[in-house]
């Protein structure tokens, strides 16, 4: 938990958060709020002044003194009224500071997250950081600047009530501060305890919920209910359930109990005050108005310290909360980004100098010590088992990745000294798994440029250089079709379908020299993988293909086989098979299984 200099700091610049979201909102609050704070001591004085000249009136009987006595309880009930009023009113621009300061929040952490690159995304305390500030991202520091509006109405109110209290019994404001400090005193200590609960019991509510949606999601659907699993998964959700259950009632139940007993406590001091203010206007030493006056102060500024200082409880609360979300913000991104458009060696292509890379926490390199040329025009070709470095190989190509070791240039010039923009343009970049947009088939097709707006003309180059024409004749709005069950007029595709809009994705990138293709025919039918393979060998831009189907790679002009992050072979095609290796055995192996088809068919 964050120290007390550093919680007030966090305070101050969740405050800061508001005002910079919506300055004249705040403004505004905080003027009404000045306005409902002084409504209460008023309402309370009123009371007194009527209940004295009621009384007077009926001793005298004169007209102007019944008319006075109207007069204070009309203006009692004007104020009370208008305090009714303007808490309405305050709230409704409280829901707007809501909505402007969870709009501007929601930006920060998506620009923040805009600025990291794809290791830090991918690490698992990173993505628990980010879920602990999303989750909490309007409620807390909204609730952080509701409870400090409400502190300081609250501090005003306790100020003109002492004022009334200092009048007649100045030592009844030491019994208001004494009445409400033991149930602030254990909300705090129910707030750091409720923090350190919830705040660790994070990775199990996200296990939950992705068992929860593995009951619910349709893409889990097939495999679980053929695997007949469906109890199994409810089990082990229920066993969670019931332990997250059973702690957070423990840890509620105290604080609910412990609260109780602290309420018993505070409302015996305020017994004794009132006992006080009815014996002294037993014993004719106040008026009965006074009398009223005493005990209504009494009440209403024992309950305005315990609410006072129970904002503060859980702004401390709401504070530690947010300082996730500032861990978030606060923490440092990649240095800065580079500048250059083209590199000092045009035409050198991709070089990889003795290049590694170590995932955190991993045990060995991924990638181990590559050194590879791919000039421009060339068509490489990647084989290797599954976790042999082929995808962390081509991500370090595209930069998405920094080598922890070794360099990666492109025309002579280091991948981190190129603008990412440029470098984005030089490659078109189909990953393996491949995304799927819940977006229209336009839309999906235009990720391919990061949603910019694209020309029809361009997007149907695209859809036929990605073979998907046919995916998006049979959609029912073509282009315009929602590609998810989500929508109720939105469809679904696919594997394959899907695949060929990823390819069409991939190839909406014109301007690029270079494609990178992670297993991009992994979903297709044998003749949708022919016709690929020979619309990207005939582009004639460089080609960096990924893919278990060897005979993809018999059109590649140089063939590497990684092992566990290392280049064992390198060479072409009819190379490697006369060499007899691991390539070799491998293509044998494939070939041999399509003949025992062919022949048994």
């Amino acid at each position: 938990m964050p120290p007390a200099d550093q919680s007030v700091g966090l305070a101050w610049r969740t405050l800061a958060l508001a005002w910079a979201a919506a300055p004249r909102l705040v403004a505004v609050i905080g003027g009404l709020t000045l306005a409902a704070a002084l409504a209460p001591a008023l309402a309370v004085y009123l009371a007194k002044l009527m209940i004295d000249a009621v009384l007077l009136a009926i001793e005298t009987g004169e007209a102007a003194d019944r008319d006075l006595a109207l007069a204070y309880a009309a203006g009692e009930a004007a104020v009370i009224g208008a305090l009714v009023a303007l808490r309405r009113i305050t709230g409704f621009y409280l829901n707007l500071l809501r909505a402007e300061l969870g709009y501007d929040i929601g930006n920060r952490i998506f620009a923040k997250t805009a600025r990291m690159d794809l290791e830090t995304l991918e690490r698992a305390d990173i993505q628990q950081q980010i879920t602990l500030a999303r989750q909490n991202a309007v409620a807390r520091p909204f609730s952080l600047v509701q409870r400090t509006f409400d502190a300081a109405q609250n501090a005003v109110t306790l100020i003109s009530f002492a004022a009334l209290l200092a009048a007649y019994s100045p030592w009844l404001i030491l019994l208001v501060l004494a009445g409400g400090l033991p149930l602030f005193l254990g909300e705090l200590q129910f707030s750091g305890t409720g923090f350190r609960y919830y705040t660790g019991r994070t990775p199990h509510v996200r296990r939950r919920s992705y068992l929860e949606g593995l009951m619910v999601s349709p893409g889990a659907a097939p495999e679980r209910l053929h695997a007949g699993a469906s109890d199994a998964i409810a089990g082990r959700q229920r066993t969670l359930y019931r332990s997250l259950f059973t702690e957070d009632r423990a840890v509620q139940g105290r604080r609910s109990w412990g609260g109780a007993a602290l309420i018993g406590g505070s409302s015996v001091i305020f017994i004794a005050g009132k006992l006080y203010a009815v014996l002294q206007a037993v014993g004719g030493l106040i008026s009965l108005g006074q009398m009223t006056l005493l005990i209504a102060a009494l009440k209403q500024g024992q309950n305005t310290v315990t609410t006072l200082l129970a904002a503060f409880s859980g702004a401390y609360e709401d504070v530690l909360y947010a300082s996730n979300l500032f861990a978030l913000l606060d923490r440092p991104t990649p240095g800065g980004e580079g500048a250059l458009r083209s590199g000092p060696a045009p035409g050198d292509g991709y070089r990889l100098e003795a290049v590694s890379y170590r995932y955190p926490g991993a045990s060995r390199d991924a990638v181990c010590d590559v050194t590879l040329h791919i000039p421009p025009g060339q068509r490489l070709g990647i084989v290797g088992a599954n976790g042999s470095g082929k995808s962390t190989l081509v991500k370090l190509m595209a930069g998405l990745y920094r080598p922890t070791s070794g360099r990666v240039l492109l025309d002579g010039a280091p991948l981190s000294d190129w603008s990412p923009d440029a470098l984005a343009s030089r490659t078109a970049l189909l990953f393996q798994p491949f995304q799927r947009y819940a977006f229209t088939a336009r839309d999906n097709i235009a990720m391919g440029q990061g949603l910019r707006p694209v020309e029809d003309d361009e997007i149907n180059a695209a859809i036929n250089a990605g073979l998907a024409r046919d995916v998006i004749d049979d959609l029912p709005s073509g282009l315009d079709t929602e590609l998810s069950r989500q929508n109720l007029e939105g469809v679904e595709l696919s594997g394959g379908q899907w695949q060929r809009l990823a390819l069409a994705r991939a190839m909406l990138r014109t301007g690029a020299d270079t494609f990178i293709l992670d297993e991009p025919t992994s979903a297709l039918d044998p003749e949708a993988e022919a016709a690929l393979i020979d619309t990207v060998s005939a582009a004639g831009k460089t080609v960096v293909l990924i893919s278990h189907r060897l005979s993809n790679l018999r059109a590649a002009q140089r063939i590497i086989v990684l092992q566990k992050g290392r280049v064992v072979e390198s060479g072409a095609h009819a190379d490697l098979i006369g060499a007899g290796g691991d390539y070799a055995r491998l293509f044998q192996a494939q070939a041999g299984f399509y003949n025992s088809d062919q022949a048994g068919a």
